[in-house]
């Protein structure tokens, strides 16, 4: 029964390696055929999308604009609590690091790379 759940496994990391080759290589050959097909390095983009862009964006920033509000004292009092329970969490890493202090050892410093 293993065998068959590691050989399934096997087989689908293999066509997922597999697609991802071919994904690469139809990237790489796009790209390739679009510098190919394009003689110069400008590109010309005409004036009527960039307004159109231009309004868009103008438009989405006044409505998040538009939707700030003024923070309540709600708002100060969850801030202040999620301080809190930041601060305890990072109690608690910094116990339990030091508790493994002894457990952990340097890597050896070396003079050149891969030799001990």
């Amino acid at each position: 029964m293993e065998l068959y759940i590691l050989l399934s496994l096997f087989a689908v990391v293999t066509a997922l390696f597999f697609r991802l080759e071919l994904t690469h290589k139809a990237v790489i050959y796009a790209l390739q055929e679009s510098l190919t097909s394009l003689k110069m390095n400008e590109v010309e983009i005409p004036t009527d999308l960039v307004t159109e862009v231009k309004t868009e964006l103008v438009s989405t920033v006044e409505d998040l604009i538009g939707q700030m509000r003024v923070p309540t004292a709600i708002d100060h009092l969850a801030g202040v609590a999620a301080n809190i329970m930041q601060m305890r969490e990072q109690w608690k890493i910094q116990k339990e690091a030091s508790q493994m202090d002894g457990l952990i050892s340097a890597p050896p410093v070396v003079d050149q790379h891969g030799s001990p």
